[in-house]
């Protein structure tokens, strides 16, 4: 029985020990958009110096060089998904979040497609994407909102 009653205890002093801890302060949306805000405003920088110029590009027809530029900044948006991935969502808002994730990893992949097709040459198809890619740039914005960040709002991917 002693020895019952002393592995019982030790079972209960492990689970004890190994608890999660509780969080200092909860996240709450000013504090979320505080932690959000520099990572969007520092992507939104190397995102217009990656997209200089595509646009006076795909204007002269020189698709290929606007192709690569798309594709580059597709992986910029992915690691911003990546850092902004890890944040913890505000108190009932996670699902929010996860969607406006979600809205994101579709946003990169639709840029993929345009940059691949500008590759390839296919301006026509590559403006349909680019218009898809607007449209989730927009359902992405509308689920953002009650956040209220600046930086974190997505417009047109037409290269300009």
């Amino acid at each position: 029985m002693r020895r019952t009653l002393g592995t019982l205890a030790a079972i209960l002093v492990a689970m004890l020990a190994i608890a999660p801890p509780v969080p200092a302060a909860e996240q709450t949306r000013e504090s979320y958009k505080e932690r959000v805000e520099p990572i969007c405003e520092a992507n939104r920088t190397v995102n217009a110096r990656i997209m200089a110029g595509a646009r006076q590009r795909i204007n002269k027809k020189n698709f290929a060089p606007a192709g690569k530029q798309f594709i580059r900044v597709s992986g910029s948006f992915g690691k911003l998904i990546k850092r902004l991935a890890p944040v913890p969502a505000p108190l009932g808002d996670e699902r929010r979040v996860a969607r406006w994730l979600k809205f994101m990893r579709l946003i990169k992949a639709r840029l993929r497609t345009v940059g691949k097709y500008y590759k390839q040459g296919a301006d026509i198809k590559a403006a349909h994407q680019s218009i898809l890619a607007e449209r989730s740039g927009i359902s992405a914005n509308n689920i953002s909102i009650v956040f209220k960040v600046r930086n974190c709002r997505f417009g047109r991917f037409d290269a300009g």
